[in-house]
């Protein structure tokens, strides 16, 4: 049984449930390897696993030997209905953040009738997948590296008759056929003031040929990573140099003060008050970062009121930044090993 798994089975008895019924397919994956999951995975405290899904997946389910498939082609929940009287189950959990909620209303109608407590848990697995280990490092630095290899990618194909969607469209394609044949998310490729856009979506114009900013990541294995660099072409304006170092030291601001032990609210105000010192405290409206792993946002989260204290083997991003409305934005995002003293940087940025 993989680790995961056995780590899941003594929370489950350490929070006094029988069982932990699953609904998100990045726990799924987590617990199993299983990366097509598409269903619900029953986990009882004994270590029985049920894995409930539908035709489409029943075959690539079957091949893992850990559980047994129930396949349903009509009444899902009836199905997991029956397996947990069969398995006399009397206090199942559910994921109470991600399981929607009329399919809990119709999972918990078929359970109450049988004495079954349904029973919500928050972030149970999520704990869980926070904390990396030795493999999953691994296969983050590979995402990583295919990351940073799509900066250099950028700069061998860049022209100034391109778009911002044009070139997202060529990033994606590269990310796919290096790493997974999937993305952590849609490129951002944002030019001129659309930069000041964090979340900006790519658009058929013409990229500004003097300055651009840009947020991929890889998948590879199903791990995530999230990167960010502004490219500049000639010359840096004053202001966008004044800026850029303004982030930049934050960055350097917050990467010193991760270790484990530390609280997430420190490592987000260590950047937050080195750029609230430098007078653009108000440009900078989100979190510092967040941990990531196979999903690309996932505990922790580094922000100004979260209590998380961060531990050895998370990996979280870095991203301060300064966004100028109508002007322009500077983002630079990196990846960071936290250790027990000084941080490791897995994403090579040249500053570092």
């Amino acid at each position: 049984m993989k680790r995961n798994t056995l780590r899941c089975i003594r929370e489950i008895k350490r929070r006094k449930l029988d069982s932990l019924l699953i609904s998100s397919a990045a726990n799924v994956t987590y617990l199993t390897g299983f990366r097509e999951a598409e269903g619900y995975l029953l986990v009882t405290r004994e270590g029985q696993m049920v894995y409930f899904t539908n035709f489409l997946y029943a075959k690539e389910a079957q091949q893992y030997p850990a559980w047994k498939v129930a396949v349903s082609n009509n009444n899902i929940f009836n199905m997991v209905k029956i397996y947990i009287k069969k398995l006399k189950l009397k206090k199942v959990g559910f994921e109470a953040k991600l399981l929607p909620f009329l399919e809990y209303e119709k999972i918990k109608d078929s359970l109450t009738p049988q004495g079954v407590d349904f029973i919500k848990t928050i972030d149970l697995i999520e704990d869980l997948r926070a904390v990396k280990n030795r493999s999953e490092i691994s296969l983050i630095k590979e995402s990583v590296k295919i990351s940073e290899q799509a900066f250099e990618f950028i700069r061998e194909i860049y022209d100034d008759t391109m778009t911002e969607k044009g070139l997202s469209i060529e990033i994606e394609r590269f990310l796919r056929l290096k790493g997974d044949n999937r993305v952590a998310f849609a490129p951002i490729v944002a030019g001129g003031k659309n930069s000041a856009l964090p979340h900006y979506q790519p658009a058929e114009v013409r990229l500004d040929k003097k300055f651009f900013l840009i947020d991929l990541g890889s998948k590879y294995c199903g791990y995530c990573a999230d990167l960010t660099r502004v490219f500049f072409w000639g010359k840096m304006p004053i202001l966008f140099r004044k800026i850029y170092d303004i982030v930049k030291g934050a960055s350097c601001a917050a990467i010193s003060k991760v270790k484990a032990g530390i609280p997430a609210k420190e490592v987000d105000k260590a950047a937050r008050q080195f750029i609230d010192k430098k007078g653009y405290g108000r440009y900078f409206g989100h979190g510092l970062g967040h941990g990531i792993g196979l999903s690309v946002h996932e505990r922790p989260y580094l922000t100004p009121r979260n209590e998380d204290v961060l531990g050895e083997g998370m990996v979280l991003t870095i991203e301060p930044a300064i966004y100028i409305y109508n002007k322009f934005g500077i983002r630079i995002e990196d990846m960071v090993l936290v250790k027990q003293g000084k941080a490791e940087v897995l994403s090579g940025h040249a500053n570092w």
